[in-house]
C-alpha cells in the first residue's frame, strides 16, 4: 500500500522467502509496500532496494531467503498501466489521479487493479445486476475481495458487503480502499469455505476454476439468491455451466471478453 512519503508505484523490489511470521505484515520501514502470504511463501514489496535485508529477515525472524527481483510497477501481474474508467456513469481512479472521480482506489500490489478482463467483466456484471434488481440494502459477499474494487462498487451502491481474502495484505488493502471513500463493509481474512454456509442475495466470485468447481459442487455453497462467476476462459466455461446445472443454479447472464467469461446463475430455490 502507498504510505507518506510515497504517492504512487514506480519500481518494486520484491524479496521472497521460504516461512511466515505475523511481525513481518506490519515491517518498519518507510519504503515498505507490504507483505504477500501464500501457504508457506513470504514476498516483501519496498519503494527501494534493501541492501542486507534478506540477512537480517533469516536472521530475526528465521526464515529461508529464496529470491529478489525488481520489477517495473507498469509490468506487475496483470499489469499495472492504469488510468481512470467507468463503471456504468461511476468513475474509478488510481489514487495519484488529480481528476473527478467517484471512488479512488490504491491498486497495490494484490490482484483487482481494475486492468484485467475478469476484473472488468465482473464491475460491468455486477453494475448491470443493480440496474436489473437493485443493490440497495442486499447482502453481497465478495468472494477474494483483492484490492477490493467490487466490494468498493456494491457499497456505493447501497448493498451490504461481506468481503473475504485469506491474503492478509487484500484484507488491509481493501479496508483501506474502503475508508479512503467514506465506505463501509465488513472485511475479513479467512478461507471463503469456512463462511459456509452464507445467506447472500449476491455472491460475486472471480477465482480460479478449480476451487470455482470445488464450490459449485458444495450444497453448503448453493445458499444464495444469485451467483456472478468469473476467472475462467471461454474453453473452461463447459464445464463451469455443466457443474452449475448439475447443481441447479440456471443461467442467466454471460459475458465475454478477450476470451475470458463471466457468468450470471440463478438459484431457483431461493
Amino acid at each position: 500500500m502507498l504510505r507518506p512519503p510515497h504517492k504512487r508505484y514506480h519500481l518494486l523490489h520484491l524479496y521472497a522467502f521460504s516461512g511466515t511470521h505475523p511481525a513481518l505484515r506490519d515491517f518498519p520501514d518507510p519504503d515498505f509496500i507490504g507483505c504477500w502470504e501464500e501457504e508457506d511463501l513470504t514476498v516483501l514489496f519496498f519503494h527501494r532496494e534493501k541492501p542486507g535485508l534478506a540477512e537480517r529477515i533469516c536472521r530475526d525472524y528465521g526464515l529461508t531467503f529464496e529470491l529478489s527481483a525488481t520489477v517495473p510497477y507498469a509490468d506487475w501481474g496483470e499489469g499495472r498501466r492504469l488510468r481512470p474508467f467507468r463503471v456504468g456513469p461511476l468513475v474509478l481512479a488510481p489514487v495519484w489521479e488529480e481528476g473527478p472521480a467517484d471512488l479512488y482506489y490504491d491498486p497495490g500490489v494484490v490482484f483487482g487493479s481494475g486492468a484485467h478482463p475478469t476484473t472488468q467483466l465482473m464491475l460491468s456484471a455486477l453494475w448491470d445486476f443493480a440496474q436489473s434488481r437493485g443493490l440497495s440494502g442486499r447482502r453481497v459477499v465478495d468472494l477474494g475481495c483483492g484490492s477490493g474494487l467490487l466490494t468498493l462498487v456494491a457499497a456505493r451502491l447501497g448493498a451490504q458487503v461481506l468481503a473475504v481474502d485469506r491474503n492478509p495484505l487484500c484484507v488491509a488493502l481493501a479496508r483501506k480502499n474502503l475508508s479512503l471513500n467514506g465506505l463501509s463493509a465488513e472485511v475479513r481474512e479467512a478461507d471463503l469455505r469456512s463462511l459456509l454456509p452464507f445467506s447472500a442475495d449476491l455472491v460475486l466470485a472471480n477465482l480460479y476454476k478449480g476451487l470455482l468447481l470445488d464450490l459449485l459442487g458444495l450444497p453448503s455453497f448453493r445458499t444464495a439468491s444469485y451467483y456472478l462467476l468469473s476467472g475462467f476462459t471461454s474453453s473452461m466455461e463447459a464445464e463451469i455451466q455443466e457443474v452449475a446445472k448439475a447443481a441447479g443454479l440456471a443461467l442467466d447472464y454471460r459475458s465475454e471478453k478477450e476470451g475470458w467469461v463471466c457468468l450470471g446463475l440463478q438459484n431457483p430455490k431461493t
